[in-house]
């Protein structure tokens, strides 16, 4: 960032951007989260479309910003039931806030208060705002888009922080799914299909930055099988592990068309094999997420793996093979950086070795997947097969479905609405006519009733107010009339109310 002119925004657009994701993480209730949600899309909106100047950039912050809305609605929507029905059946009132740390509670009293379509329908909500953020299935387009951003703001995006707040949302809410099998088990499919889906299109990237946007997509669908499944501790190893290797993955890449120093190529490529699963805390944290799957989950697990690795070497050959390496002396900073996250990796497998493992399937089939690419890259052998490859280059047609399709239909209900506004309300007479007399009515109410009635009130008291101004003129004797005349009419009243009593208690 050093040429560029305006990186006191970028970093203040940077702080402002940690800032939002650490409130969302120590946010202790929905309300709270929901406020820094909002906050970390609008920084992340800011950040891909730093470069605002250029349509490319500009067109993909926005891109970004829309298909996140979808999942920020979907979560006020969950945010807003369930406060609703805290409100009116819960013991106790406080619990509206939605706390965390009540949300064993709070789930447990939705589920009885509710049906069971409902609260399933409260539970899609919270599951879609997590899907979206975390660009799983149907949502993994907007991930391509942030790719416009700068480097580390790639890195950051992509590794523990915006696509992370799904799955860590998720996570926080799993007391309501546990309630609800089914919701189990829709997101452990659309994780497994997410990790397929993107790693084949990983496999046919030849940007970079596209691969590792994919296989962030991928990875975590693999987190939310493990959650799925019921897996929570593989998925959360895996949730650490995936941070340090793919901030550490972007980190070594080599910056636009410059050259590659071996250095960083070496980083990238051990960086890769720990996340292919054969090295390290990537490879611990896939092992636990394999045990007990069962023989058809093993093999789809299997068939990522190779994969992952298959796309990996792949990227890293060819982008070797672009940019060029070359023997010079790496800038220390950034290669600091970088070996301080593989040495974070490394901590953290020795951390996990205390737990339960075994090397299963899937480190085999990656291993298979690395030697695969190396025979195909000493061969000359890759090759792209006719259907398969415009199918995943193009991400299945997902985005140019949403550009072309979606937006063409949104844009014509919009003139639609607009031809039935001008043409149909607008023109119809009986309707105008309607609307006249309505108008009309409420006119004559406001001015005639409303305002008559208001200006009587003050006539009536200017008169009073006459009145007493004249019975007060000094004289004492008038005084004295007054005040017989009133006490005279008052004790009348009283006697008359006394005979009248009497008269009903003796007739009763």
């Amino acid at each position: 960032m050093k040429d560029e002119n305006k990186s006191y925004r970028f970093f203040a657009l940077l702080n402002m951007f940690n800032f939002a994701m650490a409130g969302l993480f120590f946010s202790p209730n929905l309300y709270q989260t929901y406020v820094f949600w909002e906050f970390a899309g609008i920084a992340s909106y800011l950040l891909i479309g730093f470069e605002y100047e250029k349509p490319e950039k500009s067109l993909a912050s926005k891109k970004v910003f829309l298909m996140n809305r979808i999942g920020d609605t979907a979560l006020l929507g969950g945010i807003i039931l369930c406060s609703y029905y805290m409100y009116t059946y819960a013991p106790a009132k406080s619990l509206a806030t939605l706390s965390f740390v009540d949300m064993n509670t709070i789930s447990t009293l939705v589920y009885v208060y509710s049906s069971k379509v409902l609260f399933c329908g409260i539970c899609g909500l919270f599951i879609l705002a997590g899907l979206v953020k975390s660009a799983q299935f149907l949502f993994y387009p907007w991930l391509q888009d942030a790719m416009e951003a700068k480097l580390p703001v790639s890195a950051l995006l992509h590794s523990a922080t915006l696509v992370a707040a799904g799955l860590f949302l998720t996570l926080r809410m799993f007391d309501f799914y546990s309630l609800a099998p089914i919701i189990l088990k829709l997101i452990a499919v659309t994780g497994i299909l997410t990790a397929l889906v993107c790693s084949l299109c990983a496999c046919a990237q030849k940007n970079p930055k596209k691969t590792l946007a994919y296989s962030t997509s991928a990875q975590f669908g693999l987190m939310f099988f493990a959650l799925g499944i019921w897996n929570i501790k593989a998925c959360v190893a895996y949730f650490a592990a995936h941070a340090f290797i793919k901030s550490m993955l972007f980190l070594a890449l080599p910056r636009d068309d410059k050259k590659w120093d071996y250095t960083n190529f070496i980083l990238f490529v051990i960086g890769g094999l720990s996340l292919s699963g054969l090295l390290f805390a990537g490879m611990l944290s896939k092992e636990m997420i394999a045990l007990n799957l069962g023989n058809n989950g093993t093999l789809v697990f299997a068939l990522i793996s190779f994969l992952t690795a298959f796309y990996i070497m792949r990227i890293a050959v060819i982008t070797a093979d672009h940019n060029e390496l070359e023997k010079r002396i790496p800038n220390f900073a950034e290669t600091l950086m970088v070996i301080a996250l593989l040495g974070l990796n490394i901590v953290f497998y020795i951390y996990l070795r205390q737990f339960d493992y075994k090397i299963a399937e899937p480190f085999w089939a990656a291993l298979f997947g690395w030697i695969c690419v190396y025979l195909l890259y000493i061969n000359k052998g890759f090759k792209q097969i006719p259907v398969i490859y415009p199918l995943c280059y193009n991400g299945f047609y997902l985005d140019k479905f949403y550009m072309n399709f979606c937006a063409k239909v949104y844009s014509g209900l919009a003139k639609l609405s607009d031809i039935i506004d001008r043409r149909v309300f607008g023109e119809y007479r009986p309707l105008i006519w309607l609307a006249k007399t309505g108008v009309n009515t409420f006119n004559f109410i406001e001015t005639k009733i409303v305002n008559g009635g208001v200006n009587l009130v003050t006539k009536l008291a200017r008169g009073l107010s006459k009145l007493d101004l004249r019975a007060q003129n000094g004289n004492i004797q008038r005084y004295n009339a007054y005040a017989f005349i009133i006490i005279t009419l008052i004790i009348t009243c009283l006697i008359m109310l006394y005979l009248t009593i009497v008269s009903f208690l003796g007739g009763i």
